[in-house]
C-alpha cells in the first residue's frame, strides 16, 4: 500500500506491553555493555550497518519466502546484540545450574529472557532475531568502518537534547560528601616535632607476583580466536579474569 516508511518504523516499538518490558530488559544490558566496550562511534556503526542489512535481507524473505505479516519490535537488533553476546562473552560459570542431566552455564539466563521475546510473536518475531543475527556476524568486521561525520554529529545533538542532568541538590550532595572525606582523613605527624626523633616507615613488602593463568582460561580465550600471547599477556594484566581479559582484548 506504499506506505514505504514502515520499513523504518517497524523497529523503532514492541507491538505491546509484554513485549516492550521483557523487550527491554533484554536490550539495554546488552547494548549498554557493547557499546562500553566497543565505543559509541564503533557500536552506533555496528548498529546502523547490521539494521541496513536485516532490513534488505527481511524485504526479500518476508516477500518471496513467507506470505505473513511482520511484528513491530527492534528483534533484528536484538539478535545483532545477541550475535556480539555469544561470541565475545565467555563463561564465567559452565556449571552454573543442571536441568535434566544437562549443565547450563550463567549465559544461559540471558539467552532464556531473550527466548520469551523472540518467540513471542512466531515466525513474526523469530524471523527477524535470526536475521539479526546472521547480520550482526557480518557487521562485527564492518563496524571498525566508521560513519560519516554528521551523523555523529547529529546523534550528538539529539543526545543532548534528551540528556538527563543530575539535580544540583545531589551535585551539592556529592561536593559536600568529597570534602567531608577529605576532613575526615587522618593526618600525617612532622618526623622531629617537638625534640622526638621521627622514625622511619618500615619497608614496604614486595608485591607478590600473580599466579599464572590456568590452561583452561588461555583455551576459552584462544578459541575466540585471539593470539595465544595476546591472551596469556591479558590474563596477566587482570589477575587472570576472563572476562576482564575478555574486554581488554577486544578493546585491543
Amino acid at each position: 500500500q506504499a506506505q514505504f516508511y514502515r520499513i523504518f518504523v517497524c523497529n523503532l516499538t514492541f507491538a505491546s506491553m509484554g513485549e516492550l518490558i521483557f523487550g527491554l530488559m533484554a536490550l539495554c544490558p546488552l547494548m549498554r555493555r557493547f557499546e562500553r566496550e566497543m565505543g559509541s562511534r564503533r557500536f552506533g556503526a555496528f548498529i546502523v550497518y547490521s539494521s541496513i542489512l536485516s532490513t534488505l535481507l527481511e524485504l526479500v524473505i518476508f516477500n518471496i519466502f513467507f506470505d505473513i505479516e511482520r511484528y513491530s519490535g527492534p528483534y533484528p537488533q536484538l539478535g545483532a546484540v545477541l550475535a556480539l553476546y555469544h561470541k565475545f562473552t565467555p563463561r564465567q560459570y559452565p556449571k552454573f545450574f543442571g536441568a535434566l542431566g544437562y549443565d547450563f552455564s550463567e549465559k544461559s539466563l540471558t539467552y532464556g529472557l531473550c527466548a520469551q521475546v523472540i518467540f513471542s510473536g512466531g515466525l513474526s518475531t523469530l524471523i527477524p532475531t535470526v536475521v539479526g543475527l546472521f547480520c550482526g556476524k557480518i557487521s562485527v568486521g564492518l563496524s571498525s568502518t566508521e560513519l560519516p561525520e554528521f551523523v555523529y554529529s547529529m546523534a550528538q545533538f539529539f543526545g543532548k537534547a534528551i540528556e538527563d542532568e543530575a539535580p544540583a541538590i545531589m551535585m551539592s550532595r556529592t561536593v559536600q560528601r568529597g570534602a567531608a572525606e577529605r576532613a575526615n582523613r587522618p593526618r600525617r605527624a612532622p618526623n622531629g616535632g617537638g625534640g622526638g626523633v621521627g622514625r622511619a616507615a618500615p619497608p614496604a613488602a614486595a608485591p607478590r607476583p600473580p599466579p599464572p593463568p590456568p590452561e583452561e582460561a588461555i583455551a576459552q580465550l584462544t578459541s575466540m580466536g585471539f593470539e595465544r600471547q595476546a591472551v596469556i599477556r591479558a590474563l596477566q594484566q587482570s589477575d587472570n579474569n576472563v572476562e576482564a581479559a575478555a574486554n581488554r582484548l577486544l578493546m585491543g
